[in-house]
């Protein structure tokens, strides 16, 4: 269990930094430099891929919970994301990142700090 813990913690960590880069990508998208944000936004899109495959580790073990529906919503929402980015479509990509993905990820992060901070804290 304290691989599992461990596991958990940095889930958090990265689930953090994750937020961090969505809103640099928002706010650089805001001030035109769209360029500057496909890197990130390719690395965010590996950090959650990177997360979902470290939950295989404990997700089974934890109570009932919404992590897996929230988790699928947040995929659909980078897929979005991603075909806005193929196509070149500024102001999509902002519409998306702001009405879809960042929901998305609030209420995937919610639900994950809420379902690991217990076992984090004990």
């Amino acid at each position: 269990m304290e691989q599992q813990i461990h596991i958990m913690k940095r889930t958090l960590e990265l689930s953090d930094t994750m937020g961090e880069a969505l809103n640099h990508i928002k706010i650089q998208i805001n001030e035109g430099h769209i360029e500057n944000t496909i890197q990130l936004a390719n690395d965010t899109m590996t950090a959650f891929v990177s997360i979902i495959q470290s939950m295989k580790a404990f997700l089974e073990e934890l109570p009932a919970n919404q992590i897996e529906i929230y988790t699928d919503t947040l995929v659909r929402s980078f897929d979005a994301l991603i075909t806005a980015y193929e196509q070149q479509q500024t102001g999509k990509i902002l519409e998306i990142l702001q009405f879809n993905v960042l929901p998305a990820y609030k209420n995937w992060r919610m639900e994950l700090r809420k379902q690991l901070q217990p076992y984090i804290i004990s």
